[in-house]
């Protein structure tokens, strides 16, 4: 999977972290505002696969660990299986 660019230091973050921790998925995160601490983040992952919404929430906030709610300020989530 190629990912473009990012548009900050903190998104090349967030999108390294979730590459690792899910090294097949299909991953976009976009920085919603441009100021580099709002997020959303749309993954598809086989990890997923018989998590609840919320198991799979909790699983992206821990990837992405201390930094949620400092200097990540928002992140919106879609999380699924894959199809």
């Amino acid at each position: 999977m190629a990912i473009p660019i990012a548009a900050s230091p903190m998104q090349a973050f967030i999108e390294q972290k979730l590459v690792e921790a899910f090294p097949n998925a299909e991953i976009d995160v976009r920085d919603t505002t441009g100021g580099g601490d709002h997020f959303q983040v749309d993954i598809a992952s086989s990890r997923f696969s018989d998590m609840s919404r919320i198991e799979q929430h909790r699983l992206v906030y821990q990837v992405l660990g201390e930094r949620v709610g400092h200097e990540i300020h928002a992140l919106g989530l879609r999380t699924r299986v894959p199809t």
